[in-house]
């Protein structure tokens, strides 16, 4: 009875190992499927979507980052809303904090050009565009 016992509860524990490798896995995959959009075309949603809509989604993404404040892509998203909101503080704000998070968005970087530009911070615009032209070409 004991054995018996014994050999369930590690199966159980198996079964459970299973599942939340299962789980972890398919969390890893479903980050890397978001972390690849297209900035391009995200930038082109975001100058399509109504201001009104943009506070909905600008409340939305904040949220998000309430919960997972590493999410990068949503802290991308957060700083080109901004920008066409002409908030340019707060979209820099956000570019940055993406960059923190990964350096290698490499797109990020003409977002802040153009703010930079808009702003007449040349000196930060020229910077921006150079890591731009730099990671470019590592690529």
């Amino acid at each position: 009875m004991k054995r018996q016992l014994l050999f369930l509860l590690i199966g159980a524990a198996f079964i459970i190992l299973l599942i939340s490798v299962s789980f972890f896995v398919y969390l890893k995959y479903k980050h890397r499927s978001l972390s690849k959009f297209n900035f391009q075309t995200l930038d082109q949603y975001i100058q399509q979507v109504p201001q009104e809509k943009l506070d909905k989604a600008i409340t939305a993404l904040k949220e998000e980052l309430r919960k997972n404040p590493n999410f990068s892509e949503a802290h991308v998203a957060l700083g080109m809303m901004y920008h066409k909101k002409d908030l340019l503080d707060d979209a820099l704000t956000e570019l940055k904090t993406a960059l923190t998070i990964k350096p290698d968005l490499i797109n990020i970087y003409q977002e802040m050009y153009l703010i930079y530009k808009k702003e007449g911070m040349e000196e930060e615009a020229n910077q921006a565009l150079d890591s731009y032209n730099r990671l470019k070409g590592n690529k």
